[in-house]
């Protein structure tokens, strides 16, 4: 339902967010702790994003939308 945490879920997951306990893991890499320069390192190398809405910029194509 609303408001249980999805979201919150995700964003822990994909190293978006930081979390308060516990411990999160990408492979072997724990994400707590990781400077953004190697979340972000992470992210482009190992993880994808589907978005709920649609996020397109209308001035571009669709080839020039799924490369940016």
């Amino acid at each position: 339902p609303s408001g249980s945490g999805k979201s919150t879920l995700m964003h822990c997951m994909a190293g978006l967010d930081a979390i308060s306990g516990g411990s999160a893991l990408i492979g072997d890499t724990e994400l707590n702790g990781l400077k953004d320069k190697h979340l972000t390192r992470l992210r482009r190398d190992k993880i994808g994003f589907i978005f709920q809405a649609f996020n397109l910029l209308p001035t571009l194509t669709a080839l020039e939308n799924i490369t940016l």
